[in-house]
Order: structure tokens, then sequence, then C-alpha cells
């Protein structure tokens, strides 16, 4: 095996500038491996592995911008014309995530966590019952695209998937090619962007050069690829049936949250068991329901699809911590 190299892609909605994002990204990675393992804290946090970060923020604020100019009050605009959220406004919500003793990680202290906010359990509900059913009619696209403006274009812009994808590309193209042992971790709309490159990588011509190099670990968190509506704007999804599915992926580990409703199809071995029996891919796992604890401390409000709290949780940090440890 060659070089461990962490390669992270973001999820959707508003973002800070890259390096504030990385610098929180880390900052709830390496406090989540410490509650599991300290040793592999330590070799992310002195660069014993390397991290490659694939950031698409600024095109996601451009979009709920241009769609919710009320965002602008949200929004700094910075020298590069771009408009982000500004740096430390994450910071208190980010310190209440990580200083959360892991042994009230529970379900009993994650409904005291949404007491208030009774909706969390109505959203996910909502969107299991009516996610199948738009979809027959060819409705969920068009609710996306109103609901979540930055995933809806990715989903129909060919321009703006195109932008994205490439912020992935390139230096996930250099990790494989270089012969590093590669886990891709990715959230949310990024689970879809990772998707669509890895299947580029591995069926296309133009990366030919791609073909024989695996990515070694692909674990998603808070993943929509299982909802049918994501599917049918996979880059595979009008492919002949000997085209369809990435062929690059060694083990793919799934992880959601109990009221993801960005993911709340929670398995998706149901949903891409064909990569196991065509022998595309050596495993697919998804992982139990997990709890998530982040609250942010401006609204009061509890966000079960936050990427932070995600990576800061035990289940998640142990199986960054398993490959970083593993020879």
């Amino acid at each position: 095996m060659g070089t461990k190299h962490l390669v992270i892609i973001h999820g959707r909605d508003k973002k800070p500038k890259c390096d504030e994002m990385l610098r929180l990204i880390k900052m709830s990675l390496i406090a989540g491996l410490r509650r599991v393992n300290e040793e592999a804290a330590q070799r992310l946090e002195q660069e014993h592995i390397s991290l490659t970060f694939s950031y698409y923020g600024d095109i996601n604020n451009r979009l709920l911008l241009e769609s919710r100019p009320r965002y602008g009050q949200l929004f700094e605009k910075e020298e590069d014309g771009n408009f982000y959220v500004p740096d430390h406004f994450y910071d208190e919500s980010m310190q209440q995530l990580i200083n959360r003793p892991t042994d009230q990680m529970t379900p009993e202290e994650y409904e005291l966590l949404i007491a208030n906010e009774p909706i969390i359990h109505f959203y996910d509900d909502a969107a299991k019952i009516l996610s199948p059913y738009l979809s027959l009619f060819g409705m969920s696209t068009r609710a996306i695209k109103k609901l979540l403006p930055d995933l809806g274009a990715y989903l129909t812009s060919r321009v703006v998937g195109s932008q994205i994808r490439e912020r992935l590309q390139a230096p996930l193209a250099k990790a494989l090619s270089g012969g590093d042992d590669v886990m891709l971790l990715s959230h949310s709309m990024g689970c879809m962007v990772a998707y669509d490159v890895l299947w580029k990588f591995s069926r296309m011509s133009e990366y030919k050069h791609l073909w024989e190099y695996k990515v070694n670990e692909w674990l998603t968190l808070g993943n929509p690829l299982g909802e049918p509506a994501v599917k049918r704007s996979l880059y595979d999804s009008n492919e002949p049936d000997d085209g369809m599915y990435p062929a690059n992926i060694r083990h793919w580990t799934n992880i959601n949250a109990v009221d993801d409703y960005i993911a709340h199809d929670a398995k998706i071995e149901d949903d891409f068991y064909l990569m196991l029996s065509r022998n595309l891919i050596e495993s697919i796992n998804d992982q139990p329901l997990i709890y998530t604890f982040w609250k942010d401390s401006h609204t009061g409000r509890p966000n079960p699809h936050n990427f932070f709290a995600y990576l800061n949780h035990p289940k998640v940090a142990e199986q960054v911590a398993n490959w970083i440890l593993r020879s």
C-alpha cells in the first residue's frame, strides 16, 4: 500500500471559506478520533496522513444567494468577489459538540437535544412516505430544486455539475495515480459528486489511465444515494446495463443518522447490490443508524444532518481510525 491519503468532500448548504471549512473539519474529526483512538488522532493531527479537501462551498453559496436573497444578511463578501459565512461563525456550536462526553451520545440524550423541535421527526417521517410516491410522478427533482437550490442545480445543470465535479476530479486522480491508499470521505451532496466522479474514472475512455486504480475505502455520511430522484440523476442512470456502477471501489461503508431527512433511505446495499453480484466491489456495509448532536448556537436548533456532527461521532471516527492504523 502507498501513502495513506484521506480525501474529503463536503455536502450542500451555506459554507465558510475553504480554509475555515477545513479547520472545522479537522477539529471535529480529530476530536472524534480521540473518542476512539489517540494514536489515530495524533497521526492525523501531526499530518502523518495526507489530507486533501475538495471544496465547492463558493458555488453552493452563489446558488443559494441567487435563489434566496435573504442569505445576503448572513454572508460576507470577500476579496475574491464571492460570499461566505463569516470565519468563526460555528465556533460556539463546535465547542458544544466536541465537549459532549461520549457516554452522553445516547438515544435518551438525543431526545433531550431535540425536545423542543418535534418537527425534526416529522420531516424525516414525511420524507420516507413521500419520496417514493413523488418519484413515480417525476416530482422529486422539482421539489429538490425548490427546497434545496444548490442540490437541485447539481442534479439539473450540466454546467454546475461539471464545475463541482472538477473540484474533486483533479485531486482524486492525482492521489489514485500516485498509488496512494485512498479513503474517500463524502457527506450529503458530496456523495453524489463522488459517485459520479468514480463512475467517470472507471468507465469513460478519457480516464483509461485511471482504470487500474481503486479507492480502498469509501465512507459515505448523510448519504442521499438511495433516494429515487437522486438515483435517476446520477451519471450512469441512462447507461446500458453493462456500463452501470463505478468499478473502482474496494470497500464502501455507509453511515446515516436518525432523523437525517436528506438521507432518509438509510441503507444503500439494497440499491447497489448488483455491484456485489457483478464483482465490481468487495463489500458494501450499511452501519446501524447513529445519533448526532449538533445544535446551532445562533438559532438553538439541532441539525441531525450536520457534517461536523457526523465527523465527531465515535462510529464514524472508528471507521477512519481503523483505516489509519491498518498496515
